[in-house]
């Protein structure tokens, strides 16, 4: 009996330890397919992730597309925000979620875009089709705030990765 109390002891102070350190992970989230007015495609629009962990918590969740006008996707954008688009060297669609803001919070996530070479954007038609994609719901993407963001200059030494770094937590890197 005294062993089993003393494994139950080791495995609860275990989990309780599990949950008191930040980790970060990084992954893919596809949505496929997509309408705009008459015209229906099967295509993918694939999202680099970036999340940002407290123990098992989500704090923050980025989710990147490098947009592309070339994709079927791109008529999700209005008229305004094609012709901005076209100004840029690089424009990417994110969409975030902040579980608490006083941990990560969206103003965080755009200093450390603005460090990185780009501006923010409001994507109000983008985000509409975004947000009704039959998908959006499994990725509960209602909660998340959809953005542009705009790198105008020329690369630095043709770098096409992205690192968003927050304090507490170990730098995350994506290849855009």
């Amino acid at each position: 009996m005294k062993s089993f109390l003393v494994l139950l002891l080791v495995v609860l102070a275990g989990c309780a330890s599990y949950k008191t350190y930040n980790q970060t992970t990084t992954g893919k989230v596809i949505l496929r397919g997509g309408i705009h007015q008459k015209e229906s495609w099967s295509d993918s629009l694939d999202f680099k992730r970036m999340s940002w962990y407290h123990g098992m918590t989500l704090y923050f969740d980025a989710l990147l597309w490098k947009a592309d006008l070339d994709s079927p996707f791109s008529k999700w954008f209005s008229a305004s925000e094609k012709e901005f688009f076209a100004k840029c060297e690089h424009f990417l669609v994110t969409a975030s979620y902040s579980a608490d803001p006083a941990k990560i919070s969206h103003v965080n996530f755009r200093e450390q875009m603005k460090l990185n070479g780009y501006d923010d954007v409001v994507l109000n038609n983008f985000a509409s089709f975004l947000k009704s994609h039959p998908s959006a719901t499994d990725w509960r993407l209602q909660n998340y705030k959809i953005m542009g963001y705009c790198k105008r200059s020329p690369s630095r030494l043709g770098i096409s990765n992205l690192a968003i770094n927050f304090p507490s937590f170990k730098q995350l890197e994506v290849e855009l």
